[in-house]
Formats: structure tokens, sequence, C-alpha cells
């Protein structure tokens, strides 16, 4: 009332400007008031005190408060969405969303000033994406897959083209669990297609959906293809985490095994050293990860004809695996007598 008052101080009023007045005001009142609420709702979620949070959660809560972002809003957080592991600074978020220069605040064209409007394409498949995901958690695969197919036709109809991609890579791993793999591979391959084109190459969701294919295509036996598509996804993985972190390490150690299966034995033997230095590193030298790495060495290096090599590593191996586990584990047993049967001397 007193900042109404010095706005108007003893001019007369109409009752158009009047009006006006009281309208801006309550959309001012009403943003800041929407903004502190959803504030403390988002602190009930942020359990680190880090004031950042996944996208998923931050759509989730702001469309059950009913506050949708707009399309445009939508596609600036997954652009921008790569800086912590995917996490946005929700304080900045609900900000913009309140009072920045395309908000309903500084438009004075506050929804709940007006009457019901239905829902535009994007809120309505927003909703339904946050209803099927709630249905899948259930159990009720069936009834989510069917919502998110209709989320999917709703979102065909907008230009948010980054959440129909994350759209399509949720309801591909429903149906990938639900054992529908062929569905599941031709909306995988959808969802990256929009995000190479949205987010870029390199983006670590495009990385994300490359593995999705790469298990899908090594669970139908299409090994080579397969590999493809994850060493594509290690790229963008050592450009995120660096080449020295444990999941680089990882994902070496598995794509070393499978370019054994395709017969790569220089690059299986690549990937497998690679994997053990970094094994070492994060884990120590007596770690079941080295004792992995050392494994596959070990193994490709006796069909390779390198005997004594071989033998070196699988001691190593068993060195590590008698300090772990005891030299009277079952493992260690079988170790040992395999190795005796590779050198009885």
């Amino acid at each position: 009332v007193d900042n109404l008052m010095k706005k108007v101080d003893s001019s007369p009023l109409d009752y158009e400007t009047f009006s006006k007045l009281m309208e801006d005001a309550l959309s001012e009142w009403l943003a800041a008031d929407q903004a502190e609420q959803l504030l403390k709702d988002f602190r009930v979620f942020d359990k680190d005190g880090t004031g950042r949070m996944s996208i998923n959660k931050l759509v989730e809560v702001m469309s059950m408060s009913g506050n949708s972002f707009t399309d445009s809003e939508l596609e600036d957080l997954l652009l921008s969405s790569g800086v912590d592991g995917g996490t946005v600074d929700y304080r900045a978020v609900v900000q913009n969303h309140f009072f920045g220069d395309g908000s309903f605040a500084a438009l004075g064209d506050w929804p709940a000033l007006q009457g019901a409007k239905p829902k535009d394409p994007l809120q309505e498949a927003t909703s339904l994406c946050e209803v099927a995901k709630m249905k899948a958690e259930r159990g009720k695969i069936q009834e989510a897959l069917e919502l998110y197919q209709d989320a999917l036709a709703g979102l065909e109809k907008t230009q948010a083209r980054s959440l129909l991609a994350s759209t399509l890579h949720d309801m591909a791993r429903l149906q990938e669990n639900n054992g529908e793999a062929e569905q599941a591979l031709a909306l995988y391959l959808r969802a990256l297609t929009i995000r190479e084109e949205v987010l870029g190459p390199n983006h670590f969701y495009v990385a994300t959906t490359l593995d999705c294919i790469a298990n899908l295509k090594d669970g139908a036996g299409q090994v080579e293809e397969a590999l493809q598509f994850a060493c594509r996804s290690l790229e963008i993985w050592e450009r995120f985490f660096g080449r020295e972190h444990s999941h680089i390490a990882k994902i070496l150690y598995n794509l070393a095994g499978r370019r054994d299966l395709v017969g790569d034995t220089k690059g299986a033997l690549e990937f497998y050293i690679r994997s053990l230095a970094i094994f070492k590193e994060v884990h120590g030298m007596r770690s079941g990860e080295v004792a992995d790495a050392l494994d596959g060495i070990a193994d490709l290096k006796w069909r390779s004809g390198e005997s004594k090599e071989a033998l070196i590593c699988y001691r190593r191996e068993l060195g590590i695996r008698e300090k772990l586990l005891g030299p009277e584990h079952s493992e260690v047993l079988e170790l040992r007598q395999f190795i005796t049967s590779l050198d009885p001397s």
C-alpha cells in the first residue's frame, strides 16, 4: 500500500489507471510469494545444501507447483546442464522464471489474474511425463508407456527438442527393461539424433544414449556395432571426467573385453593396460579392480604366445587375491591350480 501511495502521490486516478496499478502490484506480490514458496520446496529436496538440483527433479517440482517452464526456458536449461553432472542452480532458475525479462511479473501477464486457460502442448506433455514416471515406479509399465506415447505426440507439436529427446530416451529405457529391445533401440536412435543436433556431439547426454544403444547392440550379438557406439561414448566421457578418472577405467576394462571378442587383440590389450594404470592410481596396488585388469592382460598375453609375461601377470593377480580373499578361498585355490597347470615347474 505504501508503494502504491508513493506512485500515486496526490494525483487523481481514473479507474483504468487504478486497475493497472493494482494489477502490477498484485503481479509482483504473486511472483515474490510463489518464488519464496518454491525455494522452500526446493530446499527440502536439496539434501546436501549445494543449491543445485538435477533438471528432472527441477522440472518435476516446478510442474507440481503449477509453474511449468516455457519452451525457451527448457531449452536454456538443457543446453547449460553439462556443468556439475547435469545439475543447475535452482535459485538462479527461480529468480529468472519469476523476475527475468520474459517473466510474468515483468510482462504484467500473471496467469492467476486471468481466467483458466487450456494447457499448452508443452505443459501437457511435461505433466504426462511426470505421471508416466510415477506409474513406472509403481510397476504399471504399460500405463506408463501409453502416457509417454501421448506425451511424445504433444512434444512433436512444440520446439522443445531437448525435452523430446529426453522423453524418447526415458521411454526407450522403460521398453528395454520390459524386454522390448527392438522398440527400445528405435527410440534410443531417435533420441540420439535429436540430442546430437540440439546439444552437440560431445554432450554427456549424447554419451548416455550411446551407452544404451551399445548395450542393446551387445545383447543382440552385434558386438562390432556395439563397440563402435561404446567407443564414441568413451571419447565424450573422457572429455567430461578426464582420461584418468575411475569411471573411465571401468569403461576401458569393459571395452577391452568387447575388443577381444571381435578379434582386436592389440586394442584389447591397450585398453586393459590403460585401465590397470588408472585402477592402481585410484584404488591402490592391491584392489580387486587391479586383479581383474591383470587377469585380462595375462589371458591376452598367454593366447598371444607371450607365456613369460602372462605368468608374471597371473602371479601378481594371485598375490592380490590372496591378500583380499585369504589363501584358502575357492577363487584363490582355483587360480593357483590354473597357474600350476600352465607352469608345473
